[in-house]
């Protein structure tokens, strides 16, 4: 049955978050931290907080009685809430003062407009579900929009890789607090 399918699906896009930047503390640099240290601390809690919300999500759909028309339009709506706080807060960011910081912003900037696109879907879809035989035909969908954001997450990180090519990022971010704990 296709029931588990959303919650395997969002397993996935939330360890791919947490295996890319994440951890369950957040810490703020220190006073004397450069712009690319803070830049990293405030990325790593976007995603942390993120994915924790993810997480949390994910955590509903273990009890197969909780596939729901009502139970798919609020996972929708926290995936909404917590994705655009997500976008709000990586917008927020800016560009890291790095030398590859114009594109590490530009290819956060098509994440986030990949997340608001694969998140309008995920409402929608759920949205639409009219009754319980509707409710397969979502999950699919669903879950396509999940990995579509698992797919783009992944792809935004190679990018951040290959643009780094001083290590000036991939340096902010293994000496961050906030970044505590991520494994690569």
């Amino acid at each position: 049955m296709k029931k588990p399918l959303i919650a395997s699906a969002v397993s996935a896009l939330a360890l791919v978050a947490a295996g890319c930047g994440g951890s369950d503390e957040s810490t703020s640099a220190s006073p004397s931290a450069s712009p690319t240290d803070e830049w990293a601390d405030g990325f790593c809690t976007a995603i942390t907080t993120w994915t924790d919300s993810i997480q949390s999500v994910t955590e509903r759909f273990t009890d197969l009685s909780s596939f729901s028309q009502e139970g798919l339009e609020e996972a929708a709506n926290d995936v909404k809430g917590a994705t655009d706080d997500l976008v709000d807060d990586l917008q927020g960011l800016g560009a890291p003062d790095t030398e590859s910081g114009q594109a590490v912003k530009d290819s956060i900037d098509e994440l986030t407009s990949t997340f608001e696109s694969e998140v309008a879907t995920i409402e929608d879809t759920a949205q639409g579900v009219s009754g319980l035989t509707a409710i397969p035909g979502a999950v699919t969908s669903i879950t396509a929009s999940i990995t579509a954001m698992s797919t783009a997450f992944s792809s935004t990180f190679q990018t951040l890789e290959d643009a780094d090519v001083e290590g000036e990022l991939q340096t902010a971010l293994d000496d961050s607090p906030a970044c505590a704990g991520i494994s690569s």
